[in-house]
């Protein structure tokens, strides 16, 4: 005889909270595209540190107009036990952690391999972000591309900062 009240059995839900196949199927798909989104965005960031730039042969050096009046120096703001480093802009400065650098900081675990440039155009200097994965800023604003700098501006490459100084 079988009683119309049974215990439910372990892990087994009442009727009404069943989900159908599909329903399973499409969260599998789902969980399974965040994966591979997941590991897409992983290699993407670890590409963009690896690859280096295209080197350009015969690029001419920008000669100083009137934008820009004395030599630019860039003197180190923070971290502390770097402050009062100073940096002369003569036609471009490289910034990141490799060897082949101008500016080569080590100990900042935020700076890409080749961070940021700055460079003399004719008409004032300019900072580049070079696709660094933390990003450069200028006076707190994030460098999409190339921005101009003058004197008492603030660059921002991980955690150190660099003044411009004429």
């Amino acid at each position: 005889m079988s009683s119309t009240l049974e215990p439910p059995r372990s892990g087994s839900r009442p009727r009404n909270y069943r989900m159908t196949d599909a329903v399973l199927n499409a969260l599998k798909f789902l969980l399974l595209a965040l994966i591979y989104l997941f590991f897409g965005r992983v290699l993407w960031a670890v590409w963009s540190e690896v690859r280096t730039p295209i080197a350009t042969s015969g690029a001419a050096k920008v000669k100083r107009r009137a934008g820009v009046k004395g030599v630019p120096t860039f003197v180190v703001i923070e971290p502390k036990q770097h402050r009062g480093q100073s940096f002369t802009l003569s036609n471009a400065l490289a910034i990141g952690r490799l060897d082949d650098n101008d500016i080569i900081i080590t100990d900042d675990s935020f700076i890409s391999s080749h961070h940021a440039r700055i460079e003399i155009r004719p008409d004032s200097v300019w900072v580049v972000d070079l696709k660094s994965t933390n990003g450069t800023f200028v006076n707190g604003q994030r460098v999409t591309d190339a921005r101009s700098v003058r004197k008492g501006d603030r660059i921002q490459v991980g955690s150190t900062v660099l003044e411009m100084r004429s």
